[in-house]
C-alpha cells in the first residue's frame, strides 16, 4: 500500500498520496548508444589509478571518520555552528504536516527541485476550492527525515493538487531612489540613404 502524507488545511485533514511529475514522462527522452566494429554495443567504464578498468557500477562513495575507517551515515550526528546537536526535521510522512497560506511572491522565488501531483482520495474538493481561489499554501517537505527540509508550496491547475518543492531565494528590488528619474534615452531621428544599394551586399 502506498504511504500518505496527511496534510491539515483549516483544521480539516487531508490524506493524500505523493507521485513525483517525471519530466521523462512529460517531455520524453533519448539516449545515445554506442557499438563497436562486430555490432556489439558497448558499455561504459571508468580507469582508476591509470591502469585498472572499472565498468560502470564497481565505484561507490564511502563515508570515513579520523582514523581513515568507514562508517555509516546513520550513525552521524548533525551540529550547528557551536557543536550542538540538532534534530532532523521529520519526514512529511511521520506527522501530519501543518499548511500555512503563503504568498504568490514567496512561491515565486523558489528554485523548484520536483513536483508531486497529489493523489486525495477524500475531501478532495475543499482543498482544490481553496487552492482556485488564488491561495497557496507552504509547509516544510521532506521525503524522509533529514537535517534541512525543502520548501513546498500547494498549488492547483483546476482540476488536481500538486506539491512544488525546492529552495526561496530572498530576493531584493533593485530600483530607482526617490530623488533619482530615469533616464530616458532621447529619439533621433532616422536619416535615410537613398542611395543606399542593398543589391551589393
Amino acid at each position: 500500500m502506498a504511504r500518505k502524507a496527511e496534510f491539515s488545511i483549516n483544521g480539516q485533514s487531508i490524506m493524500a498520496e505523493l507521485k513525483k511529475v517525471d519530466r521523462k514522462k512529460i517531455y520524453g527522452w533519448s539516449t545515445i548508444e554506442v557499438f563497436d566494429e562486430n555490432g556489439s554495443k558497448c558499455k561504459l567504464a571508468g580507469l582508476a589509478e591509470g591502469q585498472f578498468v572499472m565498468p560502470s557500477g564497481s565505484t561507490a562513495l564511502v563515508t570515513l571518520n579520523a582514523k581513515g575507517e568507514a562508517v555509516s551515515k546513520s550513525t552521524l550526528v548533525g551540529v550547528d555552528n557551536d557543536g550542538k546537536k540538532v534534530e532532523k526535521v521529520p519526514s512529511i510522512y511521520d506527522e501530519k504536516v501543518m499548511l500555512r497560506e503563503a504568498t504568490i511572491d514567496e512561491y515565486l522565488s523558489t528554485a523548484v527541485k520536483s513536483v508531486y501531483q497529489l493523489q486525495v482520495d477524500e475531501n478532495k474538493e475543499a482543498l482544490l476550492n481553496e487552492l482556485n481561489n488564488g491561495k497557496v499554501y507552504y509547509f516544510v517537505f521532506n521525503y524522509r527525515a533529514d537535517y534541512e527540509g525543502d520548501d513546498a508550496f500547494l498549488i492547483s491547475n483546476g482540476t488536481d493538487a500538486f506539491a512544488v518543492t525546492g529552495m526561496s531565494a530572498d530576493l531584493e528590488f533593485i530600483g530607482l531612489e526617490d530623488n533619482e528619474q530615469e533616464l530616458v534615452p532621447e529619439e533621433t531621428e532616422a536619416v535615410e540613404d537613398d542611395d543606399m544599394d542593398f543589391a551589393m551586399f
